[in-house]
């Protein structure tokens, strides 16, 4: 199977990020053992030069000085192997997300250990800030109605207020939203996640960028990361990610892509080791940007 090239953000000793394209699944399955992501990066990394890194060396430590010169001589040498281990390069980079087969966009990789659990600490505490790009249009299959309460809500001067009526309103350029409901795996059919009753908790915020020819460009924030949250999240209030063969009517599906509208355009966390916040944006994909261009000028024009 060809190798599928994947563009790489950002790269340095502790940290990767790449661009993922759409149609390639993250990780091996066993529905897709290989020509995945994972496989690619791999490939990738085999064919770079072996960096130059030189582990630092900190001084002893001022309590060493009263003990014997073999055992300063024994803790200099765990503190080293220690750094080493932690601030070394891992066997392999670890994954620390993930994105839909069908979604494209940043994908974040840690490279030593210490960044590893820097960067999972973030996760967990939720202060990692993502940025999606997707575009619906009205209408959604009928299983994907909520089972449960799901609330949107409407930013009015700083503050959020619960929508009253159709979700429709939101849909209308510079409004922002917030739509909350739990989500879980459809019992009917595993491969769909919807608003049900004992689902995880899940929080989507939307900015409405651009509406034009029944089309809506947002950008969307998921403050909780549950399996297909943005598309199950739209999917509920009636507004389906256009190209989406799952969560879309039949007729979103054939609207001139060949995958979802949905891109996680830009990933913003504390890099290690420095722990200052940096943004990595990944470019929309030319497919993305041609449709935008054909079928929705204003869309386009909103990210100029």
């Amino acid at each position: 199977m060809e190798m599928v090239h994947i563009p790489v953000i950002y790269q340095d000793h502790y940290l990767l990020a790449v661009n993922k394209p759409a149609g390639l699944v993250i990780h091996p399955t066993y529905k897709h053992a290989d020509g995945t992501m994972w496989d690619a990066i791999l490939a990738l990394l085999a064919c770079q030069e072996q960096e130059s890194w030189t582990p630092p060396r900190p001084p002893d430590k001022p309590e060493w000085a009263q003990a014997p010169l073999e055992v300063q001589a024994m803790l200099r040498q765990k503190m080293y192997e220690r750094i080493e281990r932690e601030e070394g390069l891992l066997p392999r980079p670890c994954l620390l997300h993930r994105l839909d087969k069908d979604t494209s966009g940043v994908v974040l990789l840690a490279r030593t250990e210490r960044s590893r659990r820097f960067l999972v600490k973030q996760f967990e505490e939720r202060s990692i800030q993502k940025s999606y790009l997707a575009v619906v249009s009205r209408g959604a299959p009928e299983w994907t109605r909520p089972r449960t309460a799901c609330t949107v809500s409407i930013s009015q001067n700083r503050e959020l207020v619960p929508l009253e009526g159709s979700p429709d309103q939101v849909i209308c350029q510079g409004c922002e939203f917030v739509i909350q409901g739990p989500l879980g795996r459809d019992p009917e059919d595993y491969r769909r996640c919807v608003v049900i009753e004992g689902g995880q908790d899940a929080l989507t915020a939307c900015t409405v960028l651009a509406v034009e020819r029944g089309f809506a460009l947002l950008n969307v924030h998921p403050i909780t990361g549950r399996t297909h949250q943005i598309r199950a999240h739209l999917a509920a209030i009636g507004w389906a990610i256009v190209g989406d063969q799952l969560y879309a009517t039949e007729q979103a599906k054939q609207l001139g892509l060949t995958r979802q509208f949905l891109h996680a355009r830009s990933i913003t966390v504390r890099h290690y080791p420095e722990k200052q916040e940096r943004t990595f944006v990944a470019p929309l994909s030319l497919d993305l940007q041609d449709w935008l261009q054909r079928e929705m000028p204003a869309g386009s024009r909103a990210l100029e």
